[in-house]
């Protein structure tokens, strides 16, 4: 079962059988900490969160299946992002916003 929460922006979703169908997507969640997804009016998704009343993003906003490639494509970016993080993601505060590269 999947569960959403709605923003201004979208709805944040949870899907715990999403691993299996997009696992790039899932690891980068876990790779910025438990970032979900916001999922827009449209449909598309991207990887967000609010640092008080602003939206930081970490991915471009696509659909899902294209989110799953690009999160494919560019894990490494993701993976050195957590690595130079690690601190303050693993101590659940608020994930330092990543260099745009999209």
């Amino acid at each position: 079962m999947s569960q959403h929460e709605n923003h201004e922006h979208g709805a944040v979703y949870f899907d715990p059988e999403g691993s299996k169908k997009y696992p790039y997507t899932t690891c980068v969640e876990d790779l910025l900490g438990g970032i979900g997804q916001v999922i827009h009016p449209d449909g598309d998704c991207q990887f967000a969160e609010y640092d008080k009343d602003t939206l930081v993003v970490y991915s471009p906003k696509l659909p899902e299946p294209e989110l799953e490639l690009f999160c494919k494509e560019h894990i490494e970016r993701y993976k050195q992002h957590y690595k130079t993080h690690q601190a303050l993601i693993d101590n659940y505060e608020q994930a330092p916003s990543i260099e745009v590269f999209w």
